[in-house]
C-alpha cells in the first residue's frame, strides 16, 4: 500500500500532519504550539521560552525526573525549542514505543503544575542560558542584527527574553499564558515514520482531543517590520571582530524561497560559494564566512556573517561589497546554477531518509503556510528556477540602502555600515 502524506483538521481546530513510512521502525513526533515572541508583549517577553522549560519540570502525576527517566527508558530522543513563531516539543523513538512517548508529551502539555519552587529554580537556569549566549560573540552579533532588522514588529524581541522581563514574571503568569495559548486551534502535531493514519488519529483522539476543553485562541496577523538602515557596535573582550551585514529579504510564504536557497548556495553558504572562495580562500581574510536567508511570517532578511582580525575588517567588508556588486551586475553562470540545484535537490532527497527531518519540514510548512508540503512539486520548482530568477532576486535583496550592520569587537572604531555603503566608490 502506497504511503500517503496527509494534513488532517479536526473539528476542534487541532491539525495533524502525517508522513507515513512503513519501511522504517522509528517514529518522530513534534507538537507545534503557536507560542513564541510573535504573541508576547514586551512586559512578558521570554514567557514562551520559560513555559517550554517548565513543561519538563513536573506534572500532576510525574516529577521532573520521572519525565526524563521515562523518555530515556524508552530509548527515545526528546527535546523542545522555542522560536519567534512557535514552541515545539518533539521526540524520536522506536515505533513500538511511540504511544508511550505521545502519552508523555500529552501529560506535559496538559498537566504541568508550574510548581513555584521549580519556577524559581528554572528562572536561574534561564539566566545562565542568557549569560552563556552573551558570552558567545556570534550569538551577540546575530541577536543585535535580528533586533535591528525586525525593529517595529514583535519579532524584534529576543526569544530568551531579558533578565528584567523575566524577573517580572510569576508562576501564575505562566499558567495563565499556557492556558490561553496551549489550545486545540493553536496546535499542530506532525508525525513521521511507521504509523498509519488510523493509528495516528486514534492516538491523538485519546491523548490530545480528549483533553482539550473547547477553548480557542484568536491568532493575530503578523506585522511587517519597516525598512531602515543602522550600524550597531558592541564591545567585548575578544580577539576577532564579528561582523554581520543584513539586507531586507523575503518572508516564509514567498514563492521565491526556492530561488533564495539556490542563491545562498552559489553566493555564500557553501565552501564552493563565491564569498568563501574569494574572502577566505583567495584573500585569506577570515576563517569563517557565511550567508543565509531568515524567513518568518511577513518578515525576512538576508545576512552575511564573517569574523576576522581587527586589521582586516575594512578589507573584508570591501571584498564582500565587491562580490555583491559583481553578483547584481552580471548574475550567475550556468555551471553555478547547475551545481546549486544538485546540492539543493540532494539535500531534499537525503532528508526524506530521516523521520525527524521530515517531521520538522512538514510540520513547519503546515504550521506557517496551512498547507501540506509537496516534495515532488518542490523538486520541480528547483528545476524551474532560471539564472534570470536568481539575478532578479539578488537585485531585490542587495540593491538597497536599507542595510543593517552589527559588529562585536574589543573596542574597534570602524563603522562597518559606512565602509560597506561607500566601498563602491573606491
Amino acid at each position: 500500500m502506497k504511503n500517503e502524506n496527509k494534513l488532517i483538521r479536526f473539528s476542534n481546530g487541532l491539525r495533524l500532519v502525517l508522513v507515513p513510512n512503513a519501511s522504517v521502525h522509528s517514529v518522530a513526533v513534534g507538537v507545534f504550539v503557536g507560542s513564541g515572541v510573535f504573541v508576547e508583549t514586551r512586559e512578558q517577553n521570554g514567557i514562551s521560552h520559560f513555559i517550554e522549560h517548565m513543561l519538563f519540570k513536573g506534572t500532576t502525576t510525574r516529577s521532573a525526573y520521572d519525565i526524563v527517566h521515562e523518555f530515556d527508558s524508552l530509548g527515545a530522543y526528546f527535546n523542545a525549542a522555542t522560536g519567534k513563531e512557535y514552541t515545539k516539543f518533539y521526540f524520536r523513538s522506536l515505533d513500538e514505543n511511540a504511544e508511550k512517548c505521545i502519552e508523555l508529551l500529552s501529560d506535559m502539555y496538559f498537566n504541568s503544575t508550574f510548581d513555584k519552587e521549580e519556577f524559581e529554580r528554572e528562572r536561574k537556569v534561564i539566566f545562565e542560558e542568557i549569560d552563556e549566549s552573551e558570552d558567545d560573540p556570534y550569538d551577540v552579533c546575530a541577536e543585535a542584527a535580528t533586533t535591528e532588522m525586525l525593529k517595529g514588529s514583535p519579532f524584534e524581541m529576543p526569544v530568551l527574553g531579558t533578565k528584567e522581563s523575566l524577573k517580572r514574571l510569576t508562576s501564575e503568569d505562566l499558567k495563565r499564558y499556557h492556558d490561553e495559548k496551549y489550545v486545540a486551534n493553536n496546535t499542530l502535531i506532525a508525525i513521521s515514520g511507521n504509523m498509519t493514519e488510523e493509528r495516528a488519529v486514534e492516538l491523538l483522539d485519546k491523548y490530545f482531543n480528549a483533553n482539550f476543553d473547547g477553548r480557542s485562541f484568536a491568532v493575530k496577523e503578523a506585522k511587517s517590520a519597516p525598512l531602515h538602515s543602522n550600524f550597531e557596535s558592541i564591545d567585548k573582550k575578544i580577539e576577532q571582530a564579528h561582523i554581520m551585514i543584513s539586507f531586507p529579504g523575503i518572508d516564509y510564504c514567498d514563492e521565491r524561497n526556492v530561488a533564495l536557497n539556490l542563491l545562498s548556495c552559489i553566493f555564500s553558504s557553501e565552501m564552493s560559494s563565491r564569498l568563501f572562495q574569494t574572502v577566505r580562500e583567495k584573500l585569506g581574510l577570515c576563517y569563517t564566512i557565511d550567508g543565509y536567508g531568515t524567513s518568518y511570517d511577513h518578515n525576512g532578511f538576508y545576512t552575511i556573517y564573517t569574523s576576522t582580525n581587527k586589521a582586516s575588517v575594512e578589507k573584508a567588508v570591501k571584498a564582500i561589497r565587491r562580490e555583491v556588486d559583481l553578483l547584481v551586475k552580471d548574475g550567475i553562470t550556468d555551471a553555478e546554477l547547475s551545481l546549486a540545484k544538485q546540492k539543493y535537490k540532494t539535500a531534499l532527497v537525503f532528508g526524506q531518509e530521516s523521520t525527524n527531518s521530515l517531521m520538522n519540514l512538514f510540520g513547519r510548512y503546515a504550521f506557517l503556510k496551512g498547507e501540506l508540503f509537496d516534495m515532488d512539486k518542490r523538486l520541480h520548482d528547483v528545476d524551474a528556477v532560471t539564472k534570470d530568477d536568481i539575478l532578479a532576486l539578488a537585485r531585490d535583496i542587495f540593491v538597497t540602502s536599507d542595510v543593517v550592520a552589527t559588529m562585536v569587537s574589543d573596542g574597534l572604531k570602524v563603522d562597518v555600515l559606512d565602509v560597506y555603503l561607500n566601498a563602491a566608490k573606491d
